[in-house]
């Protein structure tokens, strides 16, 4: 009998995070601040301070959006990039699927990941105020939720 109770109950806390993670992905939507990178679990690079915020926006479903990188400013708006990197989710796997980019990218954008190339990221972890993504490269991306703030009011 106890062993039917702690399967039960087993079973019902996998059932309760699997549920868990997909509402989580209502998070992603907003700005997030890179935080460190890894790679094979050792960080390479952290960031006390980056100049650039990557914006994520999805649809009312979750089923798909776009990434923009953002420049913040001084009093608390945006310098905001042309290009987008538009995605989907396969919600079984948790990844984003990002598809075509545009073809507005530099040409350093367009060597690091290919022009017109798919590629896959994982979302390791996400809540309200972290988010890990893992890319095709094995590198794992920590980020921090990142609100603007406008400098000029204080």
């Amino acid at each position: 009998m106890k062993k039917i109770g702690l399967t039960i109950i087993i079973l019902s806390f996998l059932i309760l995070s699997s549920c868990n993670n997909s509402r989580n992905l209502k998070y992603l939507s907003g700005y997030w601040e890179i935080s460190s990178v890894k790679k094979d679990n050792n960080k390479i690079k952290n960031y006390p301070f980056s100049g650039t915020i990557d914006y994520f926006e999805l649809n009312e479903n979750f089923s798909e959006g776009f990434r923009k990188k953002v420049k913040p400013r001084i009093d608390g708006n945006f310098d905001i990039t042309m290009h987008q990197i538009n995605f989907n989710i396969d919600e079984e796997k948790k990844h984003l699927r990002f598809f075509k980019f545009d073809l507005n990218f530099s040409n350093s954008i367009k060597l690091v990941y290919g022009q017109g190339e798919n590629f896959t990221e994982n979302v390791v972890k996400i809540d309200s105020m972290n988010l890990i993504i893992k890319n095709f490269e094995g590198l794992t991306y920590e980020y921090k939720r990142f609100y603007p703030k406008n400098y000029l009011d204080e």
